[in-house]
C-alpha cells in the first residue's frame, strides 16, 4: 500500500527535528570553527611536528574535574551519561597549535543529536571523526594557548588561555648553539655548556616560585636550528626575547667584559641596569648595551646578552663554574620579576 501523503510529511518532519541540533550549530557558527566540521578522517595537519625546540614547561594538557562558574570555555563538548574520564585520551602538539580529543561514544550519530557549543575563542577549526567506538575531535588553534579540560558527568569544556592571560607574560630564554654546535671554546670551556647552565638555572628560579609563562628554546645539550628558534618566537609573540651568549676576541685574548645587544631603543635603560648588576656581582668589567635594530621586526623586544669572553683565560674559567651560571641565573630572573612589576 502506498504511503499516504500526509504520513510521509510528518515522517519528514519528525527526522528534520532530530537532526535539528547539528543543522543549527552549523548554520549559526558559519566560520572556521563548525563551518569545516566534517564527516571525515581527520589529519592533523603536519607542518611544524618536526620542530626541534623544546616548550619544557606545561607539555602535558591538564584535565580536571568540575569547572568554575567564571570559567568561558572555548569548546562545550556533550557527553553520554557515566563517561569515565581516563577513558578519555587527549593528545596535544603544541609547536603545531593542535589538540585532538578522542571520547567513547556508543553512537556514531550522537554528536548530530547533541550540538557543539562554545565561546570559540582560539580555536581556528574543528573536524570530527567516528571510529571503533570514539568520536574523535581534531582541533587546530589560531596560536599559542595552554589547555585545561574540564570534565563534569554530562559535558566536557575546553578552555583555552595565552601565557600572557595566565601569568602577565610571556618571555623566552635562548640558550644559543648545542649539540654538535659548541658555539666559541677555549680553555676546555664552551660556550654552549655555559649558556646552557644559565637557562637551567633561571628554569629552576622560577620552578620554585611557582612562576610560569617562562619558556626556552632549549633545556638539555641539543641541537636546536635557527629556524625553530625563530618558529618558536614567532608562536608564542613574547613579551621579550633574551638570547644568551658568550664573546671571543681571537685577536687581543684580553678583552673581557659582559655586555649586550638590543634591537629596540626602549630596552637600553633597564638593559644597562641588568649588565650592571651582572657585572658588579661577578666582578666583571660593564661593556654596557648597544642598539642594532632589525629590519623583519623593529618593534620586538629582543636582547642578547654577551655573559664574557671565554678568550680570556681567566673570564672563561669563571664563567666555565656551576657558581656562575647559579648567579648569572638568578640575576636574569630576578630581573624579569622586576620588570614585571614596573609595567603593572
Amino acid at each position: 500500500m502506498m504511503m499516504k501523503k500526509h504520513e510521509l510529511l510528518i515522517i519528514t518532519i519528525i527526522a528534520a527535528l532530530i537532526s535539528m541540533p547539528v543543522m543549527l550549530f552549523f548554520f549559526f557558527h558559519n566560520n572556521a570553527f563548525a563551518g569545516n566540521m566534517q564527516l571525515e578522517d581527520a589529519v592533523a595537519d603536519e607542518e611544524g611536528q618536526a620542530l626541534e625546540m623544546s616548550l619544557a614547561i606545561e607539555s602535558n594538557m591538564q584535565v580536571v574535574e568540575g569547572i568554575d562558574d567564571g570559567t568561558e570555555p572555548s569548546l562545550v563538548i556533550p557527553l553520554e551519561y557515566n563517561t569515565e574520564i581516563d577513558k578519555i585520551n587527549v593528545e596535544e602538539d603544541k609547536a603545531s597549535s593542535f589538540i585532538s580529543i578522542a571520547i567513547p561514544t556508543r553512537e556514531n550519530d550522537y554528536y548530530y543529536k547533541n550540538e557543539l557549543t562554545g565561546s570559540e575563542k582560539g580555536i581556528k577549526d574543528i573536524s570530527y571523526d567516528y571510529s571503533e567506538g570514539y568520536a574523535k575531535f581534531d582541533i587546530n588553534l589560531k596560536g599559542f594557548y595552554i589547555p585545561v579540560l574540564h570534565m563534569t558527568p554530562k559535558t566536557l569544556y575546553l578552555e583555552l588561555n595565552t601565557p600572557y592571560e595566565l601569568y602577565g607574560h610571556t618571555y623566552i630564554i635562548d640558550a644559543a648553539h648545542g649539540g654538535d654546535d659548541n658555539g666559541d671554546s677555549a680553555y676546555g670551556v664552551q660556550e654552549k655548556d655555559i649558556v646552557l647552565g644559565i637557562a637551567k638555572s633561571i628554569e629552576g628560579s622560577a620552578a620554585s616560585d611557582g612562576v610560569g609563562g617562562i619558556y626556552y628554546t632549549r633545556t638539555r645539550d641539543e641541537n636546536v636550528s635557527e629556524e625553530s628558534r625563530e618558529k618558536l618566537i614567532e608562536l608564542l609573540k613574547p613579551d621579550l626575547t633574551i638570547s644568551l651568549h658568550t664573546n671571543a676576541d681571537g685577536d687581543t685574548r684580553i678583552t673581557h667584559g659582559v655586555g649586550a645587544v638590543v634591537n629596540n631603543p626602549e630596552d637600553v635603560s633597564e638593559v644597562k641596569k641588568l649588565i650592571g648588576v651582572i657585572a658588579s656581582e661577578t666582578g666583571q668589567q660593564d661593556l654596557g648595551v648597544r642598539i642594532l635594530t632589525s629590519e623583519e621586526d623593529p618593534g620586538a623586544h629582543r636582547i642578547s646578552l654577551y655573559t664574557g669572553y671565554i678568550t680570556n683565560k681567566a673570564e672563561a674559567v669563571k664563567m666555565g663554574t656551576e657558581e656562575y651560571a647559579s648567579k648569572v641565573g638568578s640575576i636574569i630572573y630576578a630581573w624579569l620579576m622586576h620588570e614585571e612589576d614596573l609595567n603593572k
